[in-house]
């Protein structure tokens, strides 16, 4: 189960430089086939796709295996009766990925409170990005971004004010990792996804290995998500498995737990 994939229209796809050997992918639609070859490819059964509400529609369309996680790209959010009605309707599944980071603001930020009550109250998990960014993400479309709105800490109240909240920091909290250890020890309802610390550049490796040691050495690996942060490059995704397999200091029962079991507790799944 991968807890983190995008999603995209041919409106909002972009090509990316090559990263780690592999190429982007040139369209939108040639995205989502070889994100769906390379699911087939390597046995996951379920993935939660973050997009725009009309890139939701198309991935789910075309495979049954993806969970509509609704992604707030635009400087508003949907409006709250419509995001309760698709909720309903089962269109979102998943709120996230959450960017409050990329606008200068955090999950704690008054315009996020309706949003997450409503997904507290229906059991709606939320992914929300956590930790640094794409270099000179200023200058690339996000002026207000700034590294230190990836702090966990940051969000502590958010975990106050909704006990019940199901919620996963995307990326682990990737430099801030320590931080994410000690808001999931305060907080047995937190969770973390690994995102592309598992195969986009030997900084975020080294965070996911640290985190993962340190997780493993403290108790909280059942709390421990898989996901790949594919976004253009759908060669992450084995990239990020086989990462995580040849970590020698887990166990096969641990990867397992982080590839499959986790995930599928967190998210509720029957066998």
């Amino acid at each position: 189960i991968d807890v983190h994939m995008h999603s995209y229209t041919e409106k909002n796809f972009w090509v990316g430089t090559a990263r780690n050997g592999f190429a982007s992918s040139e369209t939108a639609l040639k995205t989502m086939e070889e994100t769906i070859q390379q699911m087939n490819k390597n046995n996951i059964q379920y993935a939660v796709v973050c997009g725009s509400l009309e890139s939701l529609e198309k991935y789910t369309k075309a495979d049954k295996r993806f969970i509509p996680g609704y992604q707030d790209y635009e400087d508003k959010l949907i409006p709250i009766h419509q995001f309760e009605a698709l909720i309903k309707s089962g269109k979102i599944k998943v709120f996230g990925e959450v960017m409050a980071v990329y606008k200068g603001l955090t999950l704690a930020d008054s315009s996020y409170q309706p949003y997450l009550a409503i997904c507290e109250k229906y059991g709606i998990p939320v992914a929300y990005h956590s930790g640094g960014s794409f270099p000179d993400a200023q200058n690339l479309g996000w002026p207000k971004y700034r590294i230190k709105f990836g702090d966990p800490l940051l969000i502590e109240d958010v975990l106050v004010k909704y006990p019940k909240l199901k919620l996963y920091l995307m990326h682990a909290g990737e430099n801030f990792y320590e931080n994410t250890l000690r808001m999931m020890d305060g907080y047995p309802n937190l969770y973390a996804d690994l995102g592309d610390e598992l195969w986009l550049h030997p900084l975020t490796k080294d965070y996911a290995t640290k985190f993962l040691r340190s997780a493993k050495a403290y108790g909280l690996l059942d709390r421990v998500l898989f996901g790949s942060d594919q976004m253009v490059w759908p060669e992450a995704i084995t990239s990020s498995i086989n990462f995580l397999k040849s970590m020698d200091f887990l166990t096969e029962a641990e990867k397992e737990m982080i590839l499959y079991k986790n995930a599928k507790k967190f998210l509720g799944m029957k066998d």
